[in-house]
């Protein structure tokens, strides 16, 4: 059974993907490095908040003989996925910090990523429970 908790924190991290995404576009587009920043520290936020569901054991997979895949194992996918976007998110912000090439690329790539998350997380969290 799809707990409650559970899709508390699936709903919270929608919404932080969507306004990082947000503010990473309009950062990019009106070229404000503050706020693009922003978008990147909402991210890295948003991944140790995923660690710290996937390392706390909030999320009990039911032993089911169904070979469909549960809510619940779809969404520890998506929590994982969240920790390889705040990664490559730390690898960015190092590039700036440096001021290393691939700065803009690295950029896309993390927009993209957090995109397929978020649409992710909608299409699980759409997805009627049995």
């Amino acid at each position: 059974m799809f707990s409650n908790v559970l899709l508390q924190y699936s709903t919270i991290s929608q919404w932080i993907l969507f306004l990082g995404i947000s503010l990473m576009l309009f950062g990019w587009f009106e070229k404000k490095d503050k706020i693009l920043l922003s978008g990147q520290i909402i991210f890295l936020i948003l991944g140790v908040f995923a660690l710290w569901i996937v390392c706390s054991g909030q999320i009990n997979i039911p032993q089911v003989s169904d070979p469909k895949l549960s809510k619940e194992i779809k969404i520890l996918g998506f929590f994982k996925g969240v920790i390889v976007l705040a990664v490559i998110d730390l690898i960015s912000l190092g590039l700036r910090f440096f001021k290393l090439r691939f700065q803009k690329a690295i950029g896309i790539i993390i927009i993209l990523v957090a995109m397929m998350m978020f649409f992710m997380v909608f299409n699980i969290l759409q997805t009627p429970v049995k």
